[in-house]
């Protein structure tokens, strides 16, 4: 393996998301050591705080890395094998024709792979439908800003079935990210923007006609 690939190959699996599987050996291995640790030191109470510190860095984020990592290194978890620039490209390209978008707005230039890079195989798609969840967020601010109820509600339809689109579900959508969406699906539901601008001031920066 080149250094070009080994590179390729780690940005990929640091990048990819967690499967539940992944998680529930996670969950498994870390509750068996903590067990370890509290037979050892008599339980929690005689943890230094700097060992508690470590403790909680290591599940947070040397675990998780190194379990996405591996999964990438030996080909299962990746989690359809992965892509090169231009098969991402391709992807991304057959997904704009498919996936709606408001009235008025375009595909950012910047929904392209980036060149000498591998990518989860599938994740094309994934990335489009995260661009058109943020426009319908953006629009539907903006017709609520007009006082344009019809397009509210045409916006809010729209926004609504998200749950049912490729990228909510797993492999590429976590649970924190449904979490996400779901909060802004209730928002809009209740006419209430201040969840939906906070979204998308904090993930759609750019994203607009």
């Amino acid at each position: 393996m080149s250094n070009v690939d080994f590179a390729q190959r780690l940005e990929a699996a640091l990048a990819a998301p967690m499967t539940a599987r992944q998680r529930a050996v996670i969950d498994n291995q870390v509750a068996a050591a903590v067990a370890r640790w509290q037979e050892r030191a008599g339980g929690w109470r005689r943890l230094t705080r700097r060992t508690a510190v470590l403790l909680a860095l290591l599940v947070l984020v040397v675990v998780p890395t190194l379990f996405a990592a591996s999964a990438a290194f030996f080909g299962t978890e990746s989690p359809f094998g992965l892509a090169d620039t231009s098969e991402m490209n391709r992807e991304i390209e057959a997904a704009k024709p498919t996936t709606p978008i408001p009235a008025g707005f375009t595909w950012p230039a910047s929904l392209r792979a980036q060149q000498g890079a591998a990518y989860s195989r599938g994740g094309g798609r994934a990335m489009v439908e995260y661009i058109a969840i943020c426009m319908w967020q953006v629009d539907w601010l903006d017709a609520r800003n007009m006082r344009d109820q019809e397009r509210q509600a045409a916006d809010r339809g729209v926004i609504a079935t998200v749950p049912t689109w490729y990228s909510y579900g797993e492999p590429f959508g976590t649970q924190s990210y449904r979490d996400v969406l779901d909060r802004v699906i209730s928002a809009v539901e209740r006419d209430d923007p201040t969840p939906v601008a906070a979204n998308v001031a904090m993930n759609c920066a750019g994203i607009g006609r």
